[in-house]
């Protein structure tokens, strides 16, 4: 009987570290820099579109203060992200507001004229915590000078965002 239990529990060790190590590899696999520190970001306020940032524990918040009808007058970005074209990318992180809204989900150029190169998609958010993925292929990327992050101009409001990562493969 003792030799089972040690058995058991040698199968349940084995399962907690695999479970940690792929964690950790996954993590360590992510392009992008950890979401709730407030210097990986670049928070753009253009024109009468204003807001800041902060971080929440484990979460960035970013706040929209005041919107002008442009949504991309209040945005925010990672940069500079090393992206390849033809490669294809998942992102994937989770979100929620104090309101429901829309946020731009994007990745495009971090210099003029700032096209998008392959990711472009509307994250409906709620006042729970949700999941989202998406995944897109890059083209007409710019060596080293992308960015990937959020349009959120749309709305008056906060925003949460943590657990984001960029895969490639």
């Amino acid at each position: 009987m003792t030799a089972m239990r040690i058995g058991y529990q040698c199968i349940a060790v084995a399962i907690v570290l695999g479970f940690f190590m792929a964690r950790t590899a996954s993590a360590a696999d992510n392009i992008l820099k950890p979401a709730n520190k407030t210097d990986n970001w670049r928070f753009e306020q253009h024109e009468d579109g204003k807001g800041k940032i902060s971080a929440d524990g484990d979460a960035i918040v970013f706040e929209v203060t005041n919107v002008d009808g442009t949504e991309w007058h209040v945005q925010v970005f990672q940069t500079p992200v090393d992206l390849k074209n033809g490669k294809e990318y998942t992102i994937t992180f989770k979100a929620k507001a104090d309101e429901v809204r829309e946020v731009g989900v994007q990745a495009g150029i971090d210099e003029e004229d700032w096209h998008l190169i392959g990711l472009d998609e509307k994250a409906e958010l709620g006042k729970e915590w949700k999941d989202y993925k998406y995944t897109f292929t890059a083209s007409e990327v710019k060596e080293k000078k992308n960015r990937v992050g959020f349009v959120l101009g749309g709305a008056k409001g906060k925003v949460w965002v943590k657990e984001l990562m960029l895969k490639g493969g």
